[in-house]
């Protein structure tokens, strides 16, 4: 058998001790918790056919969604196996619990909730944390993944909005953002990129800097833009890294600021290079086209940033 696969460098968030990332994921859960329990889970969601109850079939433990299993197995592996799509595994899941009630999935997010907890007190946390583990985005370790799912938590508590969903809590949506920013940074670590780049909001932000050895990610305090980097609100980032909201309009209306343009060039091989990251090809239509500098790479980042969003959302065993 396979002994696991630790990184030879940083790897962003999967450093920080195992009980404090835990606190942080946990409080996510928390918060989307409080969301969905101020919720009318039958009314239609944003997801166009969707009700609450459908969009959160996926996020719970089911005897057939078992996440932090799945992943722990394939680090004992080596980072053995691969994901399905989140599209497909999402159907699955819809098709084959579509006789629960809308308090047995409540029940089931309440079971992923506890599921990670255990894990976190666990010895596992530390011995396997940081190994890695398979995903659709390539091996990346286990803490790192467990945190990216705070990304869909945020994304889809905005997604319960025409449900009478409250607004989302601010470490919620944090919460996200930092899985945005610490997954970009090990991406553009595998792809050998050096740079460091920041994502601000008027709470503070998250910034990662990467190169060919590795990636850090770090927490910001609230304050401007130092370099390459992007600020808004975090709901507006974690809107545009999904893709539910238009990129150019947010920029158009100053929503959402981007500094250094020319920059995020750099990024361009993660448009290529990791699996099940789209854009490659708008992205080079934008930087070939006769448009402006800054029209062209606002163009790259609409495409990475929805990339980014939709590696995450199929970061799930």
């Amino acid at each position: 058998m396979p002994a696991p696969i630790f990184p030879v460098g940083p790897c962003g968030l999967a450093d920080t001790p195992p009980e404090l990332l835990g606190q942080s994921v946990l409080a996510a859960w928390d918060g989307f918790l409080e969301v969905v329990a101020a919720t009318d889970l039958e009314r239609p969601s944003r997801l166009r056919g969707m009700s609450g109850r459908d969009v959160l079939v996926h996020l719970g433990w089911w005897p057939d969604a078992r996440i932090v299993d799945s992943l722990l197995v394939s680090a004992r592996d080596g980072a053995g196996g691969t994901s399905s799509p989140l599209d497909a595994t999402s159907a699955a899941l819809l098709a084959s619990h579509a006789d629960a009630t809308v308090d047995e999935v409540v029940e089931s997010l309440h079971r992923a909730r506890a599921t990670l907890a255990a894990f976190f007190a666990s010895p596992q946390a530390c011995e396997l944390g940081r190994a890695l583990a398979g995903s659709s985005a390539g091996p990346l370790p286990v803490l790192t993944l467990l945190n990216a799912g705070t990304f869909e938590l945020a994304v889809h508590a905005l997604d319960l909005a025409p449900c009478g969903a409250p607004v989302p809590p601010p470490q919620l949506l944090d919460s996200g953002l930092s899985a945005v920013v610490d997954i970009t940074g090990a991406l553009a670590s595998r792809a050998g990129v050096d740079l460091a780049l920041e994502a601000r909001t008027p709470l503070g932000g998250w910034s990662f800097e990467s190169g060919s050895l590795g990636w850090t990610t770090s927490r910001l305090p609230a304050g401007p833009v130092r370099g390459v980097g992007v600020e808004g609100t975090a709901a507006d980032l974690l809107e545009a890294a999904s893709g539910r909201a238009s990129l150019p309009q947010l920029l158009l209306t100053r929503r959402m600021v981007v500094h250094s343009l020319a920059q995020w060039m750099r990024l361009a091989p993660l448009l290529d290079d990791v699996p099940g990251l789209p854009g490659g090809a708008a992205l080079r239509g934008a930087v070939g086209g006769v448009s402006s500098v800054v029209g062209g790479v606002s163009g790259a980042v609409g495409s990475l940033g929805t990339g980014v969003g939709r590696v995450l959302g199929r970061l799930r065993g």
